[in-house]
């Protein structure tokens, strides 16, 4: 009881004191207030607050104030979206040695975002943020390896590089080791192992590798198996995932068709830009009523919903 009425006390004198600091030109303190403002830790969230301070602090070289300023240009985080200041500010944190920084650097000049790309530049900075164990480093470094992306095609490299990440439970690197394995890239063909990375892959919630593991579920007629895993995957936006328990459903497959479901689900895919959907669509939507092709338009606008629609389905 005496600590819970302590512990407001106690958190209100700390960003006190860290206030104090900031406000003296503590570069530490300055980030530390900036996060406080940032997530809402002992004192209310403000967004304007928070890059006051994180630009003050970066402004002192703080390493991590400017990759935190970097990502919040990046993605629009209570700013409008600036890619030529993300890249400003990661470059600088890069240089000052943060390895996320040096990654998120890595990425912009690959993907020429306010900067003019630079695949040459963009392995440098991969290669940096990897040497230090950074795992999306190794994992973007193996997918260069692997297309041949601004240097010469290396599966053995890129099966390195795979392996790194996926030893740190990086969800899309045990997706692409399992893909090499599947394949025989630069390592003996082994598709159990395939399997067993891409099982993985799906436990850590990486969507491709959910649906891969749906379809092996299906063509298994393992029925409610596939639905899971693609819906774990329709839920994180996962095209494919969609259009395959659309599918599912307008089918009637394991005596679950239900066509309203299916257009709402096909619709999202097609949303999110799956080509093979629309066609699919166009088919059911022939065998709807308006009234039902309204409701099934409607469900694709309300997903909490769709999904609550399937849970039932599935009872």
């Amino acid at each position: 009881m005496f600590k819970a009425l302590l512990r407001p006390l106690l958190h209100a004198f700390n960003f006190k004191k860290i206030t104090k600091l900031a406000e003296n030109g503590d570069a530490n303190a300055q980030n530390k207030l900036a996060k406080m403002y940032h997530f809402g830790s002992y004192v209310e969230k403000n967004d304007e607050k928070a890059l006051y301070w994180y630009t003050k602090s970066a402004n002192q070289e703080n390493p991590e104030s400017q990759s935190i300023l970097g990502e919040i240009y990046e993605y629009g985080h209570g700013v409008v979206r600036d890619d030529v200041q993300a890249f400003h500010w990661y470059k600088k944190a890069a240089e000052n040695g943060n390895v996320y920084a040096q990654n998120s650097l890595g990425w912009m000049y690959e993907k020429g975002k306010g900067i003019e790309q630079d695949c040459a530049q963009s392995l440098f900075w991969y290669r940096k943020a990897a040497q230090q164990g950074e795992a999306d480093a190794q994992f973007n470094l193996g997918m260069m390896y692997n297309l041949g992306h601004g240097v010469l095609k290396n599966h053995h490299e890129a099966f390195r590089c795979f392996n790194e990440a996926a030893q740190k439970n990086h969800a899309p690197a045990q997706a692409s080791l399992g893909a090499m394995f599947f394949e025989g890239l630069g390592i003996p063909k082994n598709e159990k192992m395939a399997m067993t990375l891409y099982q993985k892959s799906a436990d850590n919630g990486f969507a491709p590798a959910q649906t891969y593991i749906g379809m092996t579920c299906e063509a298994k007629n393992e029925i409610n198996e596939a639905i899971a895993w693609y819906r774990k995957a329709a839920q994180q936006g996962e095209a494919s995932a969609l259009t395959n328990l659309g599918l599912m459903y307008g089918l009637g497959q394991n005596g679950l068709k239900n066509e309203i479901i299916a257009y709402g689900l096909l619709e999202m895919a097609v949303m999110s830009g799956n080509e093979t959907a629309l066609d699919i669509q166009d088919t059911i939507a022939k065998s709807l009523t308006e009234s039902k092709l309204d409701q099934a338009k409607a469900l694709a606008q309300d997903p909490e919903k769709l999904w609550e629609l399937i849970d039932e389905t599935m009872k």
